[in-house]
């Protein structure tokens, strides 16, 4: 039976996703609306963005997502999004097999980015990674921050407050709250409350 509704969401999400221009967006908005565990009245749902089970993904209000992001939270996963919330086009917050993504008011999200929750198994030599299944884990993102185009966030780490993560930055590790932070793996290179904190870092 579950598999049977599964089909019946990805055919009606398709349908809706055919819809152009503002009526698309309407149409995309009530669908979503009564599908996700929670919304806020203002839900702007691109073409082409992927959101896969729904009922284990709550929103709140004012949520944009630009064409081709994806918000994945099934097997157990979970996302919570606070309010104004914007995912630009290929974003991608997955949180599959037990992972969870916990976000907080006013931030963004660039385009490409990847804040992926769940990892593969890795910890057997003698058996392929293939075969290890997934790791669940948890990232959490504090409130006014900014992800800068094609970085990448792991499981396990926190983003604190008013913090912006520079574009092509990969967390690794805690970010603290002001910080400004970029790199491979990314380090703090700025304090926001500093006057010489890099403007645009997360572009």
């Amino acid at each position: 039976m579950d598999l049977l509704i599964a089909e019946l969401w990805d055919w009606i999400a398709a349908i809706a996703d055919a819809v152009p221009g503002r009526a698309g967006r309407l149409l995309r908005r009530w669908l979503y609306r009564a599908a996700l565990a929670e919304s806020g009245p203002i839900l702007s749902v691109g073409r082409g963005v992927e959101i896969a089970c729904p009922r284990n993904i709550r929103v709140g209000n004012g949520i944009y997502l630009v064409g081709g992001a994806v918000l994945r939270a099934c097997g157990n996963g979970s996302i919570v999004i606070g309010n104004r919330f914007g995912a630009n086009g290929n974003a991608r917050l997955i949180a599959d097999n037990g992972g969870s993504i916990v976000i907080g008011n006013d931030v963004m999200v660039g385009p490409n980015v990847v804040i992926r929750a769940s990892n593969h198994g890795t910890g057997r030599i003698d058996v392929p990674m293939w075969d290890q299944g997934h790791t669940g884990g948890r990232i959490e993102i504090g409130n006014d921050v900014w992800i800068g185009a094609n970085a990448v966030v792991v499981p396990d780490v926190t983003i604190g407050a008013h913090a912006v993560v520079a574009a092509g930055a990969v967390v690794t590790r805690d970010v603290p709250e002001y910080a400004v932070v970029a790199g491979v793996p990314a380090r703090v290179i700025a304090d926001r409350r500093q006057k010489s904190a890099a403007p645009g870092a997360g572009a």
